[in-house]
């Protein structure tokens, strides 16, 4: 059984001079989401960190660039939202995606203002996740 505070984490380095793969932090207390959006990401070219909280998010990623953060809305010791401002304070257009299975958080994620940022509902089909990553980083 997985601790909550490990982390996974999967970057692919090219020492080939190819460009490399834009990166996504996948954040979320519950390890089956986690993989989930990771595997459905990695599909979709990208390169993938993991952590099962806020706390490990930000200790693993510090001030370091991510091209995109996904995170659950409701997480021990660090919200979504809270995360996300924190992330934001390094890069304000990192594009946002929060997943929740609350409804009310759609309403409580408005304070990260922003057209990078969107919200997706658990459970969610494959295809509504692609679909939001699109909608903010393209």
């Amino acid at each position: 059984m997985r601790r909550m505070n490990e982390v996974d984490s999967v970057v692919e380095l090219s020492d080939s001079g190819e460009e490399l793969a834009p990166l996504a932090l996948v954040v979320d207390d519950e390890p089956l989401i986690r993989q989930l959006v990771s595997t459905v990401l990695r599909r979709r070219g990208w390169s993938i960190i993991e952590a099962a909280d806020g706390t490990v998010a930000l200790s693993v990623v510090g001030s370091g660039t991510v091209d995109l953060l996904v995170t659950d809305y409701e997480m021990p010791v660090i919200s979504g939202v809270s995360l996300a401002r924190q992330l934001r304070a390094f890069d304000a257009e990192l594009p946002v995606l929060m997943v929740s299975g609350r409804p009310e958080a759609a309403r409580k994620m408005r304070s990260l203002k922003g057209p990078r940022t969107a919200y997706v509902h658990k459970p969610f089909p494959m295809e509504e996740l692609v679909a939001r990553v699109g909608s903010i980083t393209d």
